[in-house]
């Protein structure tokens, strides 16, 4: 009897190990079948880097990975905004026009939405380009004479990063001709096909490695690193860059004075907490395997991305998305006072869409269209933010 009763607790103790065993499995994580990632256009250096560590993801996991480029951003947002796609790039000075609904992204189905930084991409640097034998040289040049400047109108950032130039100059938007380009490859070679004189751009992206090798190549604006004022008007138009010496991408801009937004990949805060958290962790454990894929990759690691938090972490920001943070609280990369912050920095997130909201409400009972050329309703939505908290500017 003893021993039917042994075989009949050895057959239930074997069922629950197989039960469980089962039960386990099914919760494994599994990666899905597709992956698509948001980037600007061809020819940049954003859609060129994430292809290359995508193709490594893609390998390692088996999920076909994705990348969606485009150059127009508000067209991009309104689609990360309504979930075709889960992950997206952009700079911090898209993410502070996003999130308080800029002039260009102030469309019903556009505006701030809910969303948190999934991994850091790098920190960017931007310039503007003349060709090699012109005869500008510093920003004050551009009080001699009426320059034509491209302007990239598909980006909102761009369009602010020119008004910024504008401004450290001391320059009237009627003083210069702006010449509008749709696409960031035709900006950047704006000025080697004689239709601009300057044009806003980037040393790592690819086009610009192809505009430098023209005959007479081409020559960075220098921007004073003494003047403290010019700096300060700048920012006022433009938030979010820091200034500093270039030491990445082409040759010629290699110690050039020259602003540096830092760009990350991001989420919606509703999506998937599994995903999120599984990328990131894939992300901060593989960079030996993809850093050596593209040179910005090796701007991808944990420490780096760590370290560019710490720089904002007296800022109201852009939020980071709960499964990211799961994985720096794992690697003893985020602490008490990190929450608190990046609570805040949710909450911000939440009234800013709560305001827009609202607004759109009220220009629908007021039979206001809402469209980003139409001051009526500008004037109406710049009344529903006023005084909330503006991005990369001091915590209270």
């Amino acid at each position: 009897m003893k021993r039917f009763k042994k075989i009949g607790f050895a057959f239930i103790m074997l069922f629950f190990i197989i039960e469980f065993s089962i039960s386990t499995s099914l919760l494994a994580w599994e990666w899905p079948k597709e992956l698509t990632i948001g980037t600007t256009g061809l020819g940049t250096g954003t859609y060129a880097q994430t292809l290359a560590w995508g193709s490594v993801l893609e390998e390692k996991t088996g999920m076909k990975v994705r990348v969606r480029p485009t150059d127009n951003y508000a067209e991009r947002q309104r689609a990360h905004k309504a979930g075709q796609f889960p992950i997206d790039c952009r700079t911090v000075t898209d993410f502070i026009e996003i999130i308080e609904g800029g002039e260009l992204y102030a469309l019903r189905d556009g505006g701030p939405y809910e969303i948190g930084i999934v991994w850091v991409q790098l920190g960017v640097p931007f310039g503007y380009i003349a060709l090699g034998d012109s005869e500008i040289k510093t920003v004050y040049d551009l009080k001699k004479k009426k320059w034509r400047i491209s302007l990239f109108t598909p980006s909102p950032s761009s369009v602010l990063h020119v008004k910024g130039l504008l401004a450290w100059a001391g320059v009237d938007e009627k003083d210069v001709i702006l010449v509008p380009t749709t696409s960031w490859s035709a900006n950047t070679k704006s000025v080697v096909e004689g239709r601009a004189d300057i044009a806003f751009t980037s040393p790592t992206s690819t086009v610009t490695y192809e505009v430098e090798a023209n005959p007479k190549g081409i020559r960075w604006i220098n921007f004073p690193e003494e003047d403290k004022g010019g700096i300060e008007r700048y920012l006022n138009k433009a938030r979010g860059p820091i200034f500093m010496r270039n030491t990445i991408g082409v040759k010629s801009s290699i110690g050039i004075y020259m602003f540096n937004n830092v760009q990350y990949y991001h989420a919606k805060q509703s999506t998937d907490s599994e995903l999120i958290y599984n990328l990131a962790k894939w992300l901060g454990e593989n960079y030996e395997a993809y850093k050596g894929k593209h040179k910005s990759n090796e701007e991808m690691s944990i420490d780096n991305f760590r370290g560019f938090l710490d720089r904002v972490r007296s800022m109201y920001y852009i939020p980071v998305h709960v499964g990211t943070v799961r994985y720096l609280k794992e690697k003893g990369k985020w602490s008490r006072e990190d929450d608190a912050w990046n609570k805040k920095n949710m909450e911000l997130n939440k009234k800013y869409v709560e305001a827009y909201n609202a607004a759109i409400a009220a220009a629908d009972e007021k039979k206001i269209e809402i469209a980003p050329k139409n001051e009526a309703w500008l004037s109406l939505w710049k009344d529903y933010k006023k005084g909330l908290p503006l991005l990369c500017t001091k915590m209270q």
